[in-house]
């Protein structure tokens, strides 16, 4: 008998190899994918280099760590037990969620920024970390001023993260033990109020209602608000446009909640990849639609924020009110825009000038890091010439160069990242001209600047500097013409000017000529009036 277990034991043991082979090899059978990210390993390539060093062998067993058959049902089954029997999982013994004895899920950096504050990622000093907020709260300033007569309404909607809202259901803490300092969120809610600047407190008007909804505003195993806070959420902002901008805009109506059955926020729970669910109070959702008249604009917003905007957009169809919602997400990658693109390939001025809505939108974790270098880029545009500002990056520039150790520096800070020298020495440049903005750039230190480049002047309807702007442009068409380029020569050596001269005059000319022909027109502001 003893011998027959062995054989049958070792036959399903054959089998079960057999089977989960034919199954990688094939997928004859379908399974559900795994939630989360996870870096794929490379199939190896088999070599005699690379069987003699070991390196096949290990990116072999990587490869198939990854790769074998029925691995989602059987990883599924191994999280289950692990949950079961000893209420641990892989992603929560890795500190990628934590969770609590009731079931409630929050992110590292919830947890991190609700015990020990984020300061700490970003300076150990709680004044220097003051000295930078307080900052971008003066450069949000300025620029509120300097884009308000232009019809540019920049605010800042502050948005709760879990953790300021659902704090009663907080893990117990094990890792955080720094003394806690200042949070950016106190410190923005306080300065904005402060100094006029224009924004909406989410975190305050939650804390308020926590108590009295009859439905949850952050789900209990998800990451961002309720689908039906989201809504409400949409709402206030709409109402708040309406008033910043002083227009009517098309209104969203939120009809009788619901308890949702479908799709349920369950985004943190999703990654302990369990067969069964866990156990957690219900979620609501609700019917909408918007209604109009005749008298409604559509207005242009660009929003720049952390990903608490997708819920706003998702869970109401924001972009309905809009005749244009690009979301710059953290001042990276823009969307809504047609082909997702990189912001830095975009026309800053001309996209920020031409919009109604500027919103800066961050929630209590990501808000350290308050609009992602937007203030600086755009201040910087607005002010400033680009021969002004390439001037001052190369003298940044040289001075790296002849400093041997801070070169040194830069080339050691680069391998790490698998970063190259120049991509390296670029940030470095960044961050030397940021840290220090006004040092390098002094006519941002008037409490609103009023020096403008040419280009913004343009945008904003100057027409003096619409003939100038044209006049650059005509200059530059001359001189990729060579037929022109040899007529002006003529000229130059005909009536003893410099090259550089003839070509502005004759520019010059052409776009008087334009202009009195009504060839050109004065475009007055870029901004149209919202439709």
């Amino acid at each position: 008998m003893k011998k027959h277990t062995k054989t049958i034991l070792f036959a399903l043991t054959a089998l079960l190899l057999f089977v989960s082979a034919i199954q990688q090899a094939t997928g004859f059978c379908k399974v559900k994918e795994l939630s989360g990210v996870t870096t794929q390993n490379d199939k190896p390539v088999l070599s005699y280099e690379s069987y003699r060093n070991g390196s096949f062998q290990r990116k072999a067993e990587a490869y198939l760590q990854q790769h074998y058959g029925f691995r989602e049902p059987l990883t599924r089954l191994y999280n289950q037990v692990l949950w079961a029997f000893f209420r641990t999982s892989q992603v929560v013994e890795k500190k990628r969620i934590f969770i609590n004895d009731d079931n409630w899920i929050f992110e590292p950096w919830t947890v991190e920024e609700y015990y020990q504050s984020r300061v700490y990622l970003y300076s150990n000093d709680s004044a220097d970390m003051v000295h930078k907020m307080e900052a971008e709260a003066f450069r949000l300033y300025q620029l509120q001023h300097i884009l308000e007569p232009n019809g540019t309404h920049l605010f800042v909607a502050l948005l709760p993260g879990k953790e300021l809202i659902c704090s009663e259901h907080m893990p117990k803490n094990k890792y955080y033990f720094k003394e806690k300092k200042i949070t950016a969120f106190e410190f923005y809610s306080k300065r904005f109020k402060e100094m006029g600047i224009n924004h909406v407190n989410f975190g305050e008007w939650f804390l308020q209602m926590k108590d009295t909804v009859s439905y949850p505003l952050f789900p209990q195993t998800g990451t961002h608000w309720s689908n039906l806070a989201s809504m409400y959420v949409s709402d206030s902002l709409l109402r708040y446009l309406e008033q910043l901008g002083d227009m009517n805009m098309i209104n969203l109506v939120i009809e009788k909640k619901y308890q949702r059955t479908v799709k349920p926020d369950n985004d943190l729970e999703s990654l302990m990849n369990l067969i069964w669910p866990l156990k957690k109070a219900p979620n609501f959702l609700a019917g909408y639609y918007y209604t109009t008249d005749s008298t409604a604009v559509k207005p242009k917003i660009i929003t720049i924020g952390d990903s608490f905007y997708w819920n706003i957009v998702n869970c109401s169809s924001f972009g309905t009110a809009f005749s244009a919602f690009p979301y710059w997400y953290y001042f990276s990658t823009a969307y809504f825009n047609g082909d997702n693109t990189k912001v830095a390939n975009l026309d800053l001025l001309n996209e920020v000038l031409s919009s109604d809505f500027i919103m800066l939108s961050y929630s209590t974790a990501p808000i350290y890091g308050m609009s992602n270098g937007f203030s600086e880029k755009l201040l910087l545009e607005l002010c400033y010439e680009p021969e002004e500002i390439n001037a001052t990056i190369s003298t940044i520039r040289n001075a790296i160069t002849n400093d041997s150790a801070w070169k040194a520096q830069i080339f050691n800070c680069a391998i790490p990242k698998g970063r190259t020298y120049e991509q390296e020495l670029t940030s470095e440049i960044n961050r030397v001209i940021f840290n220090d903005l006004e040092h390098y750039f002094p006519a941002l230190l008037d409490s609103i600047p009023t020096k403008r480049s040419l280009k913004a002047r343009y945008l904003m309807g100057d027409s003096l500097a619409f003939v100038e702007w044209e006049t650059r442009k005509t200059m530059e068409n001359i001189k990729t013409n060579p037929e022109q380029m040899e007529s002006m020569r003529e000229k130059a050596k005909q009536h003893n000017f410099d090259l550089e001269t003839t070509i502005y005059y004759n520019a010059q000319w052409i776009v008087d000529y334009r202009i009195k022909e009504g060839i050109l027109t004065y475009p007055g502001k870029l901004k149209k009036s919202p439709k």
